[in-house]
């Protein structure tokens, strides 16, 4: 049976030392390592991980910069109106009537 093992160092230069140092290494019973460099863990919870350290780094980057990242309620202006419609209302404003077979619902 194999036996598989995925290491993960902070720096490069570490990795390949280690890399080079088991290189051809034997195991007890003479099983020769076999190293190999991967690229990304297919592990979806250590994608997670990495990915929530990558957005910790972010925020502490801007808070370092001092950019404020509290929520704010956003009021949008009286004349601002979201698009109820979907893509096809939208499709019908732009090319008319003959796009999507009549005028979109509300319409004057």
């Amino acid at each position: 049976s194999k036996a598989i093992a995925f290491v993960t160092f902070k720096l490069r230069a570490c990795a390949e030392f280690a890399s080079e140092a088991m290189h051809c290494q034997t195991l007890d019973a003479d099983e020769l390592l076999n190293i190999r460099w991967a690229f990304d863990d297919p592990n979806p919870r250590a994608q997670q991980i990495a990915r929530e350290k990558l957005e910790k780094q972010l925020i502490d980057a801007m808070e370092k910069k001092g950019v404020d990242l509290t929520d704010v309620d956003y009021h949008h202006p009286d004349d601002y109106h979201i698009d109820e419609g979907g893509p096809d209302a939208k499709r019908q404003r732009i090319e008319g009537p003959a796009a999507g077979g009549g005028p979109p619902a509300g319409a004057h």
